[in-house]
């Protein structure tokens, strides 16, 4: 081989090699290339998912404020219905309270011209206690004391002084329409006290007999005395004790009402 042989042969040669070179300083820079795209995508598509888990939290906190916003919104209508019911029920009960201040206003007044006439009727009664037939004397004195008390209490209402003084009169009206007996202490004039049996005909007439059944009498509104009976009344008296007692069967009686003159 000459020298000019061997030196295109080495141009050759050169060039092949530049050749070769530049090629793969050009697989080179593509494969840096290709890398750098990849590790881009992979940072961008990290950031994808990043940004995507800001928007699925941003989505769920609006979803959890709407149904809170829904359920506050629920929640005050259902207040603003009860404040308007709870207004309607103030109202209401202000209309009852000035409706009763009018009533006990009026229930006053009432009270002003009640009483006075309530402590009428309880004189009335004890002058007719007083004036009538001196049956059960204590009993009748001990409720007209009572009466007394109550209507000096301030702490009584004026319905209850009513009550307990219309139970006295009607107290007093049954006992004209019964027949009574009982044993009580008798004081005349005079006289030891001594225990007989009494006997009350409804208001017609009050009767005593000794407790041996020898001695009788009669009551005498007008002179306020007893009058002694005959002893023919005695069997007779006897048997309307035991009556009153219901210790016998009722039967027709023969008492006196009208003064009669003892044997």
């Amino acid at each position: 081989m000459n020298t000019t042989t061997r030196t295109k042969a080495k141009q050759c040669m050169t060039k092949g090699m530049l050749v070769l070179a530049v090629c793969f300083s050009s697989g080179a820079i593509a494969s840096n290339d290709i890398d750098q795209g990849i590790a881009t995508t992979k940072s961008s598509h990290q950031n994808n998912q990043q940004v995507q888990k800001q928007i699925d939290v941003l989505a769920l906190d609006t979803q959890q404020a709407a149904q809170l916003y829904q359920q506050n919104q629920h929640q005050a209508d259902l207040i603003e219905a009860y404040n308007r019911q709870l207004e309607k029920m103030v109202t209401s009960q202000q209309a009852e309270l000035d409706d009763i201040a009018q009533q006990l206003v009026s229930l006053d007044s009432t009270q002003q011209a009640a009483l006075p006439l309530l402590i009428e009727m309880k004189q009335a009664l004890a002058g007719f206690i007083a004036s009538d037939l001196p049956f059960l004397q204590a009993e009748r004195a001990q409720r007209l004391t009572r009466l007394d008390t109550v209507f000096d209490r301030a702490d009584v209402s004026l319905a209850e002084k009513y009550r307990q003084l219309l139970e006295a009169y009607q107290i007093e009206i049954e006992y004209g329409r019964t027949i009574e007996a009982y044993e009580g202490s008798l004081q005349q004039s005079g006289q030891s006290e001594r225990q007989v049996n009494f006997f009350r005909l409804g208001r017609s007439a009050l009767y005593y007999q000794t407790l041996d059944g020898q001695t009788s009498a009669l009551w005498q509104p007008e002179q306020q005395s007893w009058l002694p009976l005959s002893s023919d009344y005695n069997l007779e008296l006897r048997s309307a004790i035991r009556i009153a007692w219901q210790q016998q069967v009722p039967a027709l009686l023969a008492l006196p009402l009208n003064p009669v003159e003892g044997k």
